[in-house]
């Protein structure tokens, strides 16, 4: 009897250890995709349409203000595509991330991880790897 008990508590303690491994494993990973972020550049399209949506909502359904959606082709500094989406809210919504729409003709350098965009900023083109900005201009062989 005392050996089936130790072999149960075994078997036990082997189960929770590889269910603690797993669960770490796939935080990890979720924690990877969501906030470990690579640097992206792009320009918004001189054409780009600059028309502002309302499209957010909130719980209810609700209306939250006008935003502006950015959907564009970024590039790494090796020049592979990605494409990345965000979008800024009005400025008089009073979103944490409201602020001035980004016109067209603007360079960007993107901090995209492999599900979210975490962050973007204004750049200058001399900032830009040569392999992205040869893409984003369309200069690339």
């Amino acid at each position: 009897m005392k050996n089936s008990k130790k072999i149960v508590f075994a078997v036990l303690g082997i189960l929770a250890a590889a269910a603690v491994i797993l669960v770490a494993v796939k935080g990890r990973q979720y924690y990877a995709d969501r906030y470990v972020s690579s640097d992206y550049y792009a320009m918004v399209p001189l054409d780009y349409d600059m028309t502002p949506v309302m499209h957010l909502t909130d719980d209810d359904d609700q209306e939250m203000g006008l935003g502006m959606d950015y959907k564009l082709t970024a590039y790494n500094g090796q020049g592979e595509a990605k494409e990345i989406e965000f979008t800024i809210m009005d400025k008089d919504t009073g979103w944490a991330t409201a602020g001035e729409y980004v016109p067209p003709g603007t360079y960007l350098l993107v901090k995209s991880s492999k599900l979210l965009v975490n962050g973007w900023g204004i750049i200058e083109p001399s900032e830009i790897p040569a392999a992205a900005l040869a893409k984003i201009e369309g200069t690339a062989p």
